[in-house]
């Protein structure tokens, strides 16, 4: 046998021999349940990462961006019967439930977080204003 053949059988029987040893230590070893890894979220770095992800759908309906505001209303039980006044754009218009605003805006809900609209398909809320702070009152008694 020549000098490359011997060093070649050796490296393959030591590798073996590593090999079985690591097949022992496994085998004396209990086994232990998988567990998954926590994905971390990495930011991507630059100025346009916003259009490369998909927004997160959390079942969260978005503040309307439509040009109104709450004048006033008739809240009554159910919540959802009550009727609202609303100024959109240059018009004062009252509104119930199902009613159309304008053209592909129609109000589907009212409910304790305020009013839902139905804009284009897509699900939009106007919320109730904060009640204004009572002053001048004293109270009596």
């Amino acid at each position: 046998m020549s000098f490359a053949s011997r060093l070649i059988t050796g490296s393959c029987l030591t590798l073996a021999g590593w090999l079985a040893a690591q097949c022992v230590l496994q085998l004396g070893r209990q086994p232990q349940p998988a567990s998954r890894s926590p994905a971390t979220e990495t930011q991507l770095p630059g100025l346009m990462v916003g259009h490369w992800q998909a927004p997160v759908d959390d079942g969260a309906i978005v503040i309307t961006r439509l040009p109104l505001h709450y004048l006033g209303g008739l809240k009554a039980q159910p919540l959802s019967a009550s009727v609202v006044v609303l100024r959109y754009e240059q018009q004062v218009r009252t509104l119930a439930r199902g009613q159309r605003l304008a053209p592909g805006i129609v109000l589907q809900d009212i409910d304790s977080d305020g009013l839902i609209f139905n804009n284009q398909g897509r699900r939009e809320r106007l919320p109730w204003p904060p009640r204004p702070a009572v002053t001048g009152l004293k109270r009596q008694g």
